[in-house]
């Protein structure tokens, strides 16, 4: 009798782990069948420098980026130049790719969108600035729902303070 009971109490030890272990492994089948984990779905973010703001971001597969970028500095600044890298230069001050000394080029930037004289952005206020983005290979194109992790620079100018190259954003943006 004892034996049996123990026997049973065995059996019924394996039941409830096998039981539990197979649920975990429908789980995970369906998980994974569903893409739920797939890089594609992670989401997109701007995480914008203290004084500025992204209110809206997208980066299309031809390596453009168009960003409305909002500051609250407390005064006017004028937008002299833009830029979008892949990574910082080994200083960390500037672009390492692409518009490596944010200048006002217009080759850096999407259509006729180049700053040109200067974008004047006041405080509380957003423009929008389409540029490209650059990688080691050159301009950063991409297939459809594939991530590209950047940083933007601004190369601005702050009335009676002087001219100011500054990293502005850091994007996690999904090709569209």
């Amino acid at each position: 009798m004892l034996r049996e009971v123990r026997a049973q109490a065995a059996v019924d030890f394996m039941m409830s782990y096998g039981i539990a272990l197979i649920i975990i492994f429908i789980a995970v089948a369906v998980i994974y069948k569903v893409s739920v984990l797939s890089p594609a779905l992670a989401s997109s973010s701007c995480t914008a420098s203290p004084g500025f703001s992204c209110e809206a971001f997208i980066l299309n597969r031809s390596g453009i980026l168009t960003l409305q970028l909002s500051q609250a500095t407390g005064g006017t600044i004028t937008i002299n130049g833009a830029a979008c890298s892949s990574l910082p230069s080994s200083s960390g001050n500037k672009p390492a790719y692409g518009n490596i000394y944010v200048a006002n080029t217009p080759t850096y930037y999407f259509g006729t969108n180049s700053p040109g004289t200067g974008i004047n952005l006041y405080s509380g206020s957003s423009n929008t600035l389409i540029l490209y983005c650059y990688s080691g290979s050159g301009i950063a194109t991409g297939t459809l729902g594939t991530g590209y992790t950047g940083f933007v620079w601004l190369n601005y100018t702050v009335p009676g303070y002087g001219n100011v190259i500054q990293q502005v954003a850091n994007i996690d943006a999904k090709y569209t």
